[in-house]
This record gives C-alpha cells, sequence and structure tokens, in this order.
C-alpha cells in the first residue's frame, strides 16, 4: 500500500514537471491583466466583441492611433445613439471644436449612463462623457471647456503616449486590438495623467474656449462645480467619486483660470445657456442675448 501511495506521488510530480517543460518550450503566457472594461458592463450596456477585426493580432510597433481609436469605437459602438438628442448634440459640438486639429481625427463621443460627472478621452480621438456631467454644466461654454481639455490630452498626443508606455511596462509585443482597446480603456478610466499633462490639456481647453469666442469665465467655474460635485472635499472622496474624478487639485485650477479670464480683453464673448437646455449647438443657432460682455 506505501509502495502504491509512493509510486502515485512520484507520478504526480512527473507530470507536473512534464507540464511545466512543455509550457517552457511552447512560449506559453499568462492572461493578460484584467482591465477596466468590466465597469462599462456595471452600467447597463453590453461591450461588442464580436468583429474580427478585434481578434488581429498585431505587434505594438505597428499600433497605429487612429486604428486603435477605431477598435475602442466598435468595442463601445453600444453606447452610441444616434437618435439621442444628447448623443446628436455632443457631436455636433465636439465635430465643430475639432475641426481643422492637427490629427485629423473623427472625433467620436459616447454617453456614459451615470450620474457622476466625467468626460474622459481615448487615442484615435474617442471621448467619453458622463450623463452627471451633462446635468452639471450650465452653458454651452462650459461643456466646450471640459470638451476641449479632453480633446486636447488627444491633440498633444498625451493618450497614445500613455498607451505605449502602459504596454512597454507590461513587455507586451503584440496582442489583438481587441486587447489593446480593452488596455487602453482600462488606463484611461481611471486618473493617467501627470500634473503637467493635465496643465498642457487645461491650456489647450482654455485657449479653444478664446478661439471660439466663448465665455472665458466658464473654464474657472467647471471646475469649481466639478469640485462642489465631490461633495464634502477633494481629500476625503468616496470610492466611486474618486474613481470618476480625474481632474484633481480642482480649486487651484478654478482660481487659475477665473484669474486669467480677468485679464482678456474687453468684448462680447458666448455663454450658450439656452443651446445646452435646448441641446442645439451655437454652430446650429446663436441666440443675441447669449453674447455677454466681458
Amino acid at each position: 500500500m506505501l509502495r502504491n501511495r509512493l509510486f502515485f506521488f512520484l507520478s504526480l510530480l512527473a507530470s507536473g514537471a512534464l507540464l511545466s517543460f512543455f509550457a517552457v518550450k511552447s512560449k506559453a503566457t499568462v492572461q493578460m491583466p484584467a482591465t477596466l472594461s468590466s465597469a462599462f458592463q456595471l452600467l447597463g450596456k453590453p461591450i461588442k466583441t464580436i468583429d474580427r477585426s478585434l481578434t488581429k493580432l498585431l505587434p505594438i510597433n505597428d499600433l497605429d492611433e487612429k486604428r486603435l481609436g477605431d477598435s475602442i469605437a466598435l468595442r463601445y459602438e453600444s453606447y452610441s445613439d444616434p437618435t439621442n438628442p444628447d448623443q446628436i448634440y455632443l457631436k455636433n459640438l465636439v465635430d465643430n471644436l475639432s475641426a481643422g486639429n492637427s490629427k485629423n481625427f473623427e472625433y467620436r463621443v459616447f454617453i456614459m449612463d451615470t450620474s457622476s460627472p466625467n468626460a474622459f478621452a481615448m487615442p484615435g480621438g474617442v471621448l467619453f462623457v458622463t450623463k452627471g456631467l451633462l446635468s452639471m454644466v450650465k452653458s454651452e461654454a462650459e461643456l466646450a471647456a471640459i470638451l476641449g481639455h479632453e480633446i486636447g490630452h488627444v491633440e498633444l498626443s498625451h493618450c497614445m503616449d500613455g498607451v505605449r508606455g502602459e504596454l512597454l511596462s507590461r513587455k507586451i509585443g503584440a496582442a489583438s486590438l481587441g486587447e489593446f482597446a480593452d488596455i487602453a480603456v482600462g488606463l484611461f478610466i481611471k486618473p493617467s495623467f501627470g500634473k503637467n499633462q493635465e496643465d498642457e490639456a487645461d491650456q489647450y481647453g482654455y485657449e479653444l474656449l478664446r478661439r471660439e469666442k466663448y465665455d472665458p469665465y466658464a473654464m474657472g467655474r467647471t471646475f469649481r462645480r466639478l469640485k462642489e460635485a465631490t461633495g464634502s472635499g477633494e481629500g476625503t472622496l468616496s470610492p466611486i467619486e474618486e474613481y470618476f474624478m480625474t481632474h484633481p487639485y480642482l480649486e487651484h485650477r478654478s482660481e487659475k483660470f477665473t484669474e486669467m479670464a480677468k485679464k482678456e480683453e474687453e468684448g462680447s464673448y458666448y455663454l450658450g445657456a439656452k443651446n445646452l437646455n435646448e441641446r442645439s449647438s451655437r454652430y446650429e443657432h446663436e441666440y443675441e442675448e447669449e453674447f455677454v460682455k466681458r
């Protein structure tokens, strides 16, 4: 009996060693690290995965930003409803705000069904905006300030640089487009930009307001609203608030851009409260009463 048990035990050890040997010989790899893509599923919409283009293997050095953006947009296309007034409004606004940008991407906007106010950008000109953000802002100028900030992250290559850095840190040489898309979403749904990148995107958004003659005070007001939306203060966010609030130091940023707005030349600037309320951008219809003197 003892001899049988010993033989069984040795057989198990030999089998384990043999499996390990073949795994190394075949260069078997572990499953890629989990991403935050499940967060999207928890918000109530499915992720599209049945598409051959998303399963195609691609080396990291061949990863093109536009192609990655297309794969992210395809993966989350269930978030887009072309008949939704909010979707139509955001698309028109983003199309005009991004017109003539250096990267020549077709910017796409997806709406997340959550009350937490936030927006974030993905490589290839893919933007996510929450319903909570649309409820928080009080004018089209404020919404343009946030969209301009996110467009800035794309145009200044913050998004693609972040993805490439993450892939290199994980030592990923090749993967499918679907896996690359999940990694990108998992990276940018949480805080991922450094302070300098946030400052650069802030400045880009502010310059966009100036270029389009929106109310320059909108940037400072928006940061103040975001701070107020966190409740008791930036240092005591709940896990949910901290998860979605990807823009830190809001009080400082509000003060900075309010002071900058005070130095702008006197003139007439567009507010767009009525446009936001009616979900019709100023590029479709401008209201005379929405111009304010500064």
